[in-house]
């Protein structure tokens, strides 16, 4: 786990210039076909690999996989794996079998059923996909028919039987939030719909393969398509597939797979089928590529956030490694003083299984002891934002830093701030806070030298109804917590007396 500030990595490294720092490792060994990786979508530690006849299902974002229920009946290879989001023990498979079929199954693999038989998948494509605006709709290639379900597989409808002039297409893509659908085909090119699939026309022509078609989910109508023979190459709409444009840098490299982000357009992956390096990754929409080697074969390729991205090789299941992956990245720590009270902020640009922060205190800044906590936000790819107040200001120069804590129980620090504190040069009681409060507040005080502190409250009529502190305090700024869970609600006095000094405030219970 590393745990940096961002301008560091900016100083270090640009990814262009430093490919070796990225790696993949095989994690699951198999034989991949098409699209055999899915990960659940409101928990991306649980992916899903497909392999000859069985699934894998992985708990911890790739790293060991373990097989999900049976194996699957009739199936040589498994060509797509689709998830249920919202019941993620459901999912929806396309297999190669004597003829193709689509199952299902809602007990996480423990029984299967089929839906759709005697079918025509392509051989190296990936047949189904969903619609990313109508979750419960699917999508289906058999041959040159299109098809749909509306009920997450259990059903299809055949509703076009005239996409492309060749054999089965390749991929299909949705654009969220539109009724325009891309299908890469089998030799012939790229068609386009605008009407859930019902009519096409064919917006790129080429003799060879369009194996895979990736959308941009968040710059609108940014498409990218890879080409197999026929030239090579990848291809790039910036109109929502109505006009492709190749992609320079790629020439006649015989591309394969390609995913864009979908939390971020920046990061693309693509990989070729047996080409070296075999696959490249960009930071930056697509302006530059990194080439990272990884072995032949490659099929698709998936990027969930900016640390997490797989691979589906011939050989299995590998996952991207670099040094530069930043579980929690931190691009600012900061310390201030407003009115009184010192105040700690930070901000995060990433964070993957993020149990939160210690927060730490220190007059030496080498012995430190915990004096807060704060809840992180397990995995997010959002820049997030964070406070702690730490009620009273120091008497002298103090330290502060962040214990950053994964769920696994491993952590890292930050690097320290610090607060010059001076001493106060009066006393005074300030008010409680929170006020009103249920049962407990925190009570203020400020002594310019060492004092005996008394600290009692009073009922409204002057009568003592408890004595919060009576003890010698150092010179400085001071806070104090008082529950008041035996007390009934209403206002109160509290006084103190302190070398001489003696004040009185309100204060009000409510419960």
């Amino acid at each position: 786990m590393k745990f940096v500030f961002t301008f560091l990595l900016v100083v270090l490294i640009t990814t262009s210039m430093f490919p070796q720092f990225y790696t993949w490792q095989l994690k699951r060994s198999g034989s991949s076909l098409g699209g055999p990786i899915d990960v659940e979508k409101f928990n991306s530690n649980n992916v899903y690999y497909g392999s000859n006849n069985i699934i894998y299902k992985s708990t911890d974002r790739g790293e060991t996989f373990n097989q999900l229920g049976i194996s699957v009946p009739q199936a040589s290879e498994i060509k797509c794996i689709i998830i249920d989001d919202y019941n993620p023990s459901t999912l929806v498979i396309g297999i190669e079998s004597g003829s193709d079929k689509v199952l299902k199954t809602t007990d996480s693999g423990a029984s299967w059923v089929i839906t759709a038989d005697g079918l025509t998948f392509s051989y190296f494509g990936i047949p189904i996909t969903q619609d990313p605006s109508h979750p419960d709709t699917l999508y289906m290639m058999n041959g040159i028919n299109f098809s749909r379900s509306t009920d997450f597989g259990s059903t299809w409808t055949t509703i076009s039987s005239s996409v492309g002039t060749n054999s089965a297409p390749c991929d299909i893509e949705v654009f969220p939030d539109t009724s325009i659908i891309l299908v890469g085909d089998n030799g012939t090119g790229i068609f386009r719909s605008t009407d859930y699939g019902i009519t096409w026309s064919q917006t790129y022509s080429t003799s060879g393969e369009i194996p895979t078609i990736a959308v941009d989910f968040q710059n609108q109508g940014v498409a990218w398509a890879t080409k197999w023979s026929g030239g090579g190459g990848m291809l790039k709409s910036t109109n929502y597939g109505q006009s492709w444009t190749p992609v320079s840098y790629f020439g006649s490299i015989n591309m394969w797979g390609v995913h864009v982000q979908p939390s971020d357009g920046n990061i693309i992956l693509a990989n070729s089928y047996s080409t070296s390096p075999g696959s490249w990754r960009s930071t930056n929409g697509g302006t530059t590529w990194t080439p990272i080697s990884i072995p032949s074969s490659g099929y698709q390729v998936v990027s969930i956030d900016s640390v997490t991205q797989f691979a589906a090789q011939g050989g299995g299941f590998y996952k991207l490694y670099s040094p530069f992956f930043i579980p929690v990245e931190l691009t600012s720590f900061n310390v201030s003083v407003v009115d009184g009270k010192t105040i700690l902020k930070w901000t995060t640009a990433t964070e993957l299984n993020n149990f939160g922060f210690d927060i730490e205190q220190s007059m030496d800044n080498k012995n430190y002891s915990k004096i807060g906590f704060v809840p992180g936000y397990g995995t997010t790819t959002e820049s997030r934002s964070y406070n702690f107040l730490v009620s009273e200001l120091p008497a002298r120069k103090t330290y502060y830093r962040l214990k950053q804590l994964d769920f696994d129980g491993t952590f890292e620090y930050s690097a320290s701030v610090q607060v010059d504190g001076s001493l106060p040069t009066e006393f005074s009681l300030k008010q409680n806070y929170p006020n009103p409060f249920n049962p407990s507040t925190k009570i203020g005080f400020t002594l310019p030298t060492e004092s005996n502190v008394k600290i009692s409250i009073f009922n409204l009529i002057g009568q003592k109804v408890t004595e919060v502190v009576n003890s010698r305090f150092a010179a400085g700024n001071h806070s104090i917590e008082f529950n008041a869970a035996n007390l009934s609600s209403g206002i109160y006095l509290y006084k103190i007396e302190a070398g001489g000094f003696t004040t009185v405030k309100k204060m009000q219970l409510m419960k």
